[in-house]
């Protein structure tokens, strides 16, 4: 999987460092939240954290295959999940149609059955 930009993801914490928190992605991948995105509360904050923990995250960058990420920043708007379909103003409108389509149809062998 390419991990772009603004895609959300789940993953498991896999270890806690002073560096922050690693999180496995996949048997592939993995990423760091970097510690900074938690301020000056470090310390305490890590000890919410356990290895296996699953979280919610976002990638904030991708370097050589390096993937920063986020827990913060998982709802920032301005961060465009490429895989959300929805997402894309130019797209919505026919995607919206679509489905709308695929639900008439869905619903209309099911009044026939």
């Amino acid at each position: 999987m390419k991990y772009k930009i603004g895609l959300r993801v789940n993953g498991k914490v896999n270890n806690i460092t002073k560096t922050g928190i690693f999180v496995t992605l996949d048997k592939k991948h993995h990423g760091l939240i970097y510690y900074k995105e938690f301020g000056n509360d470090w310390k305490n904050i890590q000890a919410k954290y356990e290895k296996g923990q699953e979280l919610r995250v976002v990638v904030i960058n991708n370097k050589d295959g390096k993937l920063a990420l986020s827990l913060k920043q998982v709802n920032n708007p301005d961060l465009v999940d490429p895989t959300n379909q929805f997402n894309h103003q130019e797209n919505f409108s026919k995607t919206l149609e679509e489905v709308i389509n695929e639900a008439d149809k869905k619903i209309s062998s099911l009044q026939k059955s």
